[in-house]
């Protein structure tokens, strides 16, 4: 069986819908969202500042890590026509020695909350939404200095729950 990119971002992304909870992780092998808070309330259209603390660290290589707004729960880890939805801010180098020494591609300090009711074009319409509970994830990309680990880079997941179009606190 062939893993892909796709499917193991299927696989995790299943996990995130699953337990839609902030995650108090104190473990330091996983990165962490320090900005926004879990539950913050964030409009569309709103700049909100954006923080990841990678997991890079002795024998610990981190090199990149994406970032995505999942609006609704994954079906399943088989091949479908709608898996989830939500949105893809990016992917951005993670700053960290020997790995990335001089980032090419840094986070931006803020992200803008998408406006789900402007059309994204073509065929897709416009839709609203008020105080949904949505997840900012962060999936990063990693290896370690382990002889036995897996083949490849491996990927790590940290998510928290926030409000898109909060009417009320």
């Amino acid at each position: 069986m062939k893993l892909t990119f796709f499917s193991v971002l299927a696989t995790s992304l299943t996990l995130v819908a699953a337990r839609a909870v902030a995650r108090d992780d104190s473990d330091p092998a996983h990165g962490k969202i320090l900005e926004p808070a879990a539950g913050a309330h964030i409009a569309p259209g709103a700049a909100f500042n954006f923080t990841y603390q990678g997991s890079g660290d002795y024998c610990r290589s981190s090199y990149a890590y994406s970032v995505w707004l999942i609006t609704d729960t994954p079906t399943s880890f088989a091949p479908v026509d709608v898996f989830t939805a939500g949105h893809f801010f990016g992917r951005y180098d993670l700053p960290n020695y020997p790995a990335v020494p001089y980032p090419k591609n840094p986070a931006p300090p803020q992200l803008t909350m998408p406006d789900f009711s402007v059309s994204p074009g073509g065929f897709g319409p416009s839709q609203t939404a008020t105080n949904k509970t949505v997840q900012l994830a962060v999936l990063e990309e990693w290896a370690g200095c382990e002889i036995d680990g897996p083949l490849g880079v491996s990927m790590s997941l940290t998510y928290i729950p926030v409000v898109y179009n909060a009417t009320s606190s």
